[in-house]
């Protein structure tokens, strides 16, 4: 069964609480899947046991503005640490990610709104470039981005099933998010494709 990496490409803690809950679900369905938690400069190449048919997640937050994934919202407190496509794509590198027959998921909020200059879609590229096969002008991966707002997975309380739903930001509540039964597959988009060209 191929692996899912659950991937922390920030410095701080942050996003390990919402890692945590993707891993409590899995537990509570009964792991349905291979889980493997990685982190950035925690291990050493945490990225390098990646197969072809794995699935790597990428997680963070999404940002309304353009070209950044932070680890925190503002709700949380203290400065964001901030990751531009460049900073990512070196520390995917920097991590052991190699040009692999694998899926690879910009997962944050709104990372692939205004495609053509989101941070999902600048991200892609970047990782295309720096890893990618002959010099970025070919590369094995898939990657994609979503371009709404969306849960890790989690137990849906409308329905609940098991799944990752995508939501809207409730404005009146302190940046929480309505999850909706929408599964958050329905709004991924296709950023690169294995090959040639984007």
């Amino acid at each position: 069964m191929p692996n899912v990496f659950l991937y922390n490409p920030f410095e701080s803690d942050f996003i390990e609480n919402l890692i945590n809950r993707w891993v409590n679900t899995e537990r509570e369905r009964g792991w349905k899947k291979n889980l493997v938690r990685a982190r950035y400069g925690t291990d050493e190449k945490p990225l390098a046991d990646l197969e072809a048919g794995d699935t790597l997640y990428v997680i963070g937050h999404g940002d309304v503005q353009a070209n950044k994934m932070c680890d925190r919202t503002s709700h949380e407190g203290l400065d964001p640490e901030i990751l531009h496509p460049e900073e990512l794509a070196r520390r995917l590198k920097e991590d052991g990610l190699t040009d692999k027959k694998i899926k690879i998921k910009i997962y944050s909020c709104l990372a692939a709104r205004g495609v053509l200059d989101s941070f999902a879609t600048n991200a892609a590229m970047q990782i295309k470039l720096k890893i990618g096969s002959t010099g970025g002008l070919s590369c094995k991966f898939t990657i994609y981005g979503y371009n709404e707002i969306i849960s890790v997975l989690i137990k849906n309380p409308l329905n609940n099933e098991y799944g990752k739903f995508v939501g809207e930001l409730k404005e009146d509540v302190e940046g929480g998010i309505e999850v909706t039964e929408q599964r958050a597959s329905s709004s991924r988009k296709v950023l690169v494709k294995p090959g040639f060209g984007f």
